[in-house]
C-alpha cells in the first residue's frame, strides 16, 4: 500500500471559534487541565535554586508544562512594542508564512503590523475566504535579546554558559555559598544551555520573535531534538483603538502534552486523526483533543506569561485578537542530548528533518569544557560543582556510547579512512542530520563540487547513492585522538568517583568494546560494503526479473516451478552471487543481499518486511550474527503461516507506518534499496482489526498502562525522597494538601538532593490554587 493509504480518514483544518471560553473547555473532560503557575512575585520569596531546581523536577523529569507569570511588570514597555518595531525595525522585510496557501511572502515589519487589524478582522466569525498570515521564525531585535538577558533567570535563558547577576526574578537572594572560581575567575558551574560550549560559528540561533494575529496558529509539533522549549509573550492588543482602528485583545492559546505520552499521543495522531505526528503539518480540532485517551494541558497565555515546555511534549498554539508578539528559544541540557540520541534522532531522519543542533559535537564540545573547569579541582564541596561533576559523568557516558557505535570490528578494520577536519558543516545527503565524526562518501556521484555523503545509520537503512556500494570511508576526528581524548576525561571520572567514594565503575573503552555482543553501526556498514552489490551509474541497468525456480508467487499469482533431483540440486547448489534473487518468506523474492536468513531454519525474511510488519528495523535485524526468524519464533502473520493457527500467533505490529516518500525531501541521487518508506502497514494493521475485536482500543490500553508505569515510578521515587528529607528536618511537617506539590521540588532518589534546599523554603505557597485553576 503507497504513501496515499492511511488509517482512518484524516481530519480536516478546523479553527478554534472565536468566542470560545477556555475555562469551558477545559470543565468538559476529565482529561483537560489547566498547566500549573506560579507568579514572578512568589519566586523573589524564594532562593533562586528553588526555581532551578522546581523546573528541573517538575518541567523535566516528570515531563509536565509549567508558567511563570508576571514578567509584563519587568519588562520594558517603550522597548517591547508595537511602536518601537515599526519605529525601530519597519523597513526591515522578512518571510510571512501564509497558512492558507502554505508559501511564504515578503513583507515590510512595518506593512504587516498596520495590516493585522485588516486580517484580525477577516478572521472573525464564520468567514471561510480569510488571509492567516503569520510573522514567525524572525531574528529576535539585538536590543530585546540584551534586555531579556537582564531579566530571565540565566539557568533558563539562550546560549547561558554560566550563571550570571541579574535583576529578574529569583534574583534577590540564594542559600548557596559563593560559587569557586577558575585562576581566570570563570565560575566553575553548569551552564544552561549546552549549545553554548559550541564555537560560535557552529551555533544554531533559534532566539526568534512570533507575531500573529486571530487565527494564525502552529500545528502540532514537538521541539527539535527533545530540547526544552521557552515562550514568553512580550506584548499584545489590549482592545483600545490604535492608529483609529479597532484592536481586540491578543492571547495565545496552547494545548500541550506530557513527556511520558508521546507514544500513545503518536498513535493516536495516526491511528485516529489519520496524520503522521512527526511530519508537524496537522492542527487538531478541539473535538479531536476533547476525545484523546491521553492528558491535555491548556495555558491561555497573555502578555509576561513564560511558558516552559517540557521535552518531546506534544504542543499546538492557536492565536487570538489583533496582535501578539512572542519571543522563544530552546535550551539544551543533559536530559534532552540523551532524548535526542536514543529516540529524536532516529524520528528526524526517518523523515529527513534537518538536525540544526549539531548534538553529538555539543556532548563532545562540553566535555572538553567541563573537563577544563573540572581540572580546577576546587577544595569546597560545593554543590553546584558536584553539579557540574554529575552532568560531566552523565555526558562521558553518551560519549562512549557515540564511540562504540562508530568503532571499525576488530577482525575486519578498515585501513583506508579519509581525514576531514571537522566544521561542523557535513550533513548526510540523504536525511540532512548533521554527522559529527564516521560517514561514507562516493566518489562516483560528484554533482560539481558537491559530494554525495551517507551517514551510517542511513546506510545501514538502505540509502544510499544509485551507486549502492564501493563508498569511501571519512572521518572528521583522528580516532587515535578521540581514544586519547576519551581515556582522559575516564580518568578525571574515576578519580572524582574514588574521592567521593561513590559510583560505577568505567572500564577503558577496548573493554567496554569487548563486552559487546553486537554489531556496532560501523561494523554493520563494513560488512553491508562487501555484501552489496555496486551498480554502475553511467549504465542502463535491466530491473531484475525472478524466473519460476526462484519464486513460488509473483504479485498474488502462482508459478510453476521447475521439478528437480533433490540429490543433484544438493550436489550443483552453489552460493548466489549478490545480486541475484532469492525468496522472501512473506513477499516470495527479494534480491538476495535484501533478505536476512534465518539462523535456525532455511527462511529469509526482507527487511522491508521485517521493519514493516514485525517492527524489526535493519540495524537491529543485522546486530547480531545468530538471528531467529518470526517464523521460529511462532509469530510470522504471512498467510501461509496463519493456517497454522494452533502454532502461530501472529505479531501485531506495535506502531503504524502511513508511509512517506523521503525521495522527495533527499539528494535526487538517492535510492532506498532496502525498506521502502512510502509503503505503509496500514493494510496489514486494518487485518488485524477484523480478526481482533476491540484490536485498536487494546493498543491504547497498553501504550496508557506503560505511560501509567512511568509515572508511578516516578511517584514512588518523589515519595521516598521527601520521606527522607522530611526524617532529615527534625520532625518539621507541613499541610498533607500541600503534600504532592511539595513531592515535586525534590530531584529522584538516585540523585541527590542539596541539603541547603530547606523544606518550608519550597515553592507550595507559590502554587496558589486561583493560579493554577484549580
Amino acid at each position: 500500500m503507497k504513501s496515499g493509504a492511511r488509517a482512518a480518514q484524516t481530519t480536516a483544518f478546523a479553527p478554534f471559534p472565536t468566542n470560545l471560553d477556555i475555562r469551558d473547555f477545559v470543565n468538559s473532560k476529565e482529561n483537560i487541565v489547566f498547566a500549573t503557575r506560579i507568579t514572578c512575585d512568589s519566586v523573589d520569596e524564594y532562593p533562586l535554586e528553588d526555581l532551578e531546581n522546581l523546573i528541573k523536577t517538575h518541567v523535566i523529569r516528570l515531563g509536565k508544562p509549567l508558567v511563570i507569570e508576571g514578567f509584563e511588570d519587568r519588562l520594558n514597555q517603550n522597548l517591547f512594542s508595537a511602536d518601537w518595531l515599526r519605529r525601530e525595525k519597519g523597513g526591515q522585510r522578512e518571510d510571512c508564512r501564509d497558512l492558507v496557501t502554505q508559501q511564504n511572502k515578503k513583507f515590510s515589519i512595518a506593512h504587516y503590523l498596520n495590516s493585522m487589524s485588516t486580517l484580525t478582522e477577516g478572521n472573525v466569525g464564520s468567514r471561510r475566504d480569510l488571509q492567516r498570515i503569520y510573522l514567525k521564525d524572525v531574528d529576535c531585535p539585538d536590543e530585546w535579546h540584551k534586555s531579556l538577558e537582564t531579566i530571565i533567570p540565566p539557568f533558563l535563558f539562550y546560549f547561558n554558559d554560566s550563571p550570571k547577576s541579574y535583576a529578574g526574578p529569583g534574583s534577590k537572594y540564594t542559600d548557596l555559598p559563593p560559587l569557586p572560581r577558575t585562576k581566570d575567575n570563570k565560575p566553575i558551574a553548569k551552564a544552561g544551555d549546552l549549545m553554548s560550549s559550541l564555537p560560535e560559528e557552529m551555533r544554531a540561533k533559534n532566539l526568534m520573535c512570533y507575531i500573529g494575529h486571530e487565527g494564525t496558529y502552529t500545528a502540532a509539533h514537538q521541539e527539535m531534538c527533545g530540547t526544552l522549549s521557552q515562550n514568553l509573550m512580550v506584548e499584545a492588543s489590549d482592545g483600545t483603538p490604535e492608529g483609529g482602528k479597532t484592536m481586540r485583545p491578543g492571547t495565545s492559546i496552547w494545548l500541550m502534552t506530557e513527556t511520558h505520552e508521546r507514544p500513545i499521543v503518536s498513535e493516536y495522531w495516526k491511528s485516529v486523526l489519520g496524520h503522521d505526528l512527526d511530519l508537524e503539518t496537522h492542527f487538531a480540532k478541539l473535538e479531536s483533543w476533547k476525545n484523546a485517551p491521553f492528558t491535555t494541558y491548556v495555558v491561555e497565555q497573555t502578555p509576561g506569561d513564560l511558558v516552559i515546555v517540557p521535552p518531546l511534549s506534544v504542543q499546538q498554539i492557536w492565536n487570538r485578537g489583533t496582535r501578539t508578539m512572542k519571543v522563544a528559544w530552546n535550551r539544551t541540557t543533559v536530559e534532552t542530548l540523551r532524548w535526542a540520541l536514543d529516540e529524536e534522532l532516529s524520528r528526524a531522519r526517518a523523515i529527513c528533518r534537518e538536525e540544526s543542533y549539531k548534538n553529538k559535537a555539543i556532548i563532545y564540545y562540553s566535555l572538553e569544557k567541563y573537563s577544563k573547569l573540572l581540572e580546577q579541582d576546587p577544595e569546597q564541596n560545593h554543590p553546584s560543582v558536584n553539579a557540574l561533576w554529575d552532568d560531566f559523568e552523565y555526558l562521558f557516558k553518551m560519549f562512549t556510547d557515540i564511540l562504540l557505535s562508530e568503532s571499525f570490528s576488530a577482525e575486519s578494520s578498515t585501513k583506508k579512512v579519509e581525514y576531514l577536519e571537522f566544521t561542523s558543516d557535513v550533513t548526510c545527503s540523504y536525511c540532512r542530520c548533521n554527522i559529527f565524526n564516521r560517514f561514507l562518501t562516493c566518489g562516483g556521484c560528484v554533482d560539481g563540487e558537491e559530494a554525495y555523503d551517507i551517514c551510517m545509520d542511513c546506510y545501514v537503512f538502505g540509502r544510499s547513492c544509485k551507486c549502492i556500494s564501493k563508498l569511501k570511508w571519512v572521518e572528521q576526528f583522528r580516532w587515535k585522538d578521540l581514544e586519547a581524548r576519551h581515556e582522559k576525561w575516564r580518568l578525571q571520572v574515576m578519580s572524582h568517583i574514588a574521592k567521593e567514594g561513590y559510583g560505577m565503575d568505567h572500564p577503558v573503552l577496548s573493554a567496554v568494546r569487548a563486552s559487546v555482543t553486537r554489531k556496532s553501526v560501523a561494523e554493520i556498514c563494513q560488512e553491508q560494503l562487501r555484501v552489496r552489490p555496486w551498480v554502475d551509474c553511467n549504465k542502463e541497468v535491466k530491473p531484475a526479473t525472478p524466473s519460476d525456480s526462484e519464486s513460488e508467487e509473483i504479485h498474488g499469482r502462482r508459478t510453476k516451478r521447475r521439478k528437480t533431483n533433490n540429490n543433484q540440486a544438493k550436489d550443483k547448489r552453489v552460493k548466489k552471487k549478490p545480486g541475484e534473487m532469492g525468496r522472501c518468506h512473506t513477499c516470495k523474492y527479494r534480491p538476495i543481499w535484501t533478505l536476512k536468513p534465518c539462523s535456525t531454519c532455511d527462511s529469509q525474511y526482507c527487511y522491508g518486511c521485517l521493519f514493516r510488519l514485525f517492527d524489526l528495523p535493519p540495524e537491529q535485524a543485522m546486530q547480531f550474527p545468530v538471528w531467529e526468524c518470526p517464523k521460529c519464533k511462532k509469530i510470522c502473520s504471512c498467510s501461509g503461516c496463519n493456517k497454522k493457527a494452533n502454532m502461530m500467533e501472529p505479531y501485531i505490529p506495535q506502531e503504524i507506518l502511513l508511509g512517506h516518500d523521503t525521495l522527495k525531501v533527499a539528494d535526487e541521487r538517492s535510492v532506498e534499496s532496502l525498506v521502502d518508506l512510502r509503503q505503509s502497514n496500514v493494510g496489514w494493521m486494518k487485518k488485524f482489526q477484523r480478526t481482533k475485536p476491540h484490536f485498536r482500543e487494546r493498543r491504547f490500553d497498553k501504550l496508557m498502562r506503560d505511560a501509567d508505569e512511568v509515572r508511578k515510578a516516578l511517584d514512588e521515587t518523589r515519595t521516598v525522597v521527601v520521606e527522607q528529607v522530611i526524617a532529615e528536618q527534625n520532625g518539621l511537617h507541613f499541610d498533607d494538601a500541600l503534600a504532592d506539590i511539595a513531592q515535586e521540588v525534590y530531584e529522584p532518589i538516585n540523585l541527590s538532593v542539596d541539603p541547603s534546599l530547606r523544606l518550608d523554603d519550597t515553592f507550595i505557597a507559590t502554587l496558589d490554587p486561583a493560579l493554577s485553576y484549580v
